[in-house]
């Protein structure tokens, strides 16, 4: 006895072009399973894909952590920019020089003598935004350095708290306008 396919050719159920189409469609699919098998599995695969999506996952979450500090500071320095314009002295302008130290360098101010004592005393600070100056009082300037301390260039503490009971020198003012 033959194949079911011999069978079929002699019943007269089937032609021998028929016959040899079906032979060359299952060698076909046989070579084709074997090629799939050989290259991937389905777990591997799955792993693969699970792999991608755990990475891409973690870059768009690093993205959005990127631009969510990029949008706190652009809101720090907008908060910083607005105080500083809305309170911004001025009349400090005058013919005595201030001289201050910003990025190691000696800067210059020219304010009037009230404001250099202000200054000098910690009423009044020295700000820097974007390269400018300003100069605002006490208050405002703690407002900022709570945003961040690097918009502060100059401010005194008030050190009266910390004075010294027995300092023998404590009634005598140190004057602060030297011209050496």
């Amino acid at each position: 006895m033959g194949s079911l396919q011999d069978q079929l050719l002699k019943a007269g159920l089937t032609t021998e072009h028929k016959a040899k189409v079906a032979k060359s469609e299952k060698r076909k699919a046989q070579k084709k399973k074997k090629k799939k098998g050989a290259t991937s599995d389905v777990s591997d695969l799955q792993k693969h894909i699970e792999q991608t999506k755990q990475a891409q996952q973690q870059k768009a979450e690093e993205l959005n952590k990127a631009k969510q500090a990029e949008l706190k500071e652009r809101e720090q320095v907008a908060r910083v920019k607005q105080i500083l314009e809305h309170h911004n002295q001025d009349e400090i302008r005058g013919n005595v020089t201030f001289n201050f130290t910003y990025e190691s360098k000696i800067k210059e101010l020219d304010v009037n003598a009230q404001t250099q004592q202000a200054l000098a005393k910690g009423r009044l600070a020295i700000c820097v935004l974007e390269g400018q100056f300003y100069v605002l009082q006490d208050e405002p300037a703690r407002k900022i350095a709570e945003v961040d301390e690097k918009y502060i260039v100059f401010h005194v503490e008030d050190d009266q708290k910390d004075k010294d009971e027995d300092d023998p020198y404590a009634d005598f003012e140190v004057p602060d306008d030297l011209i050496w």
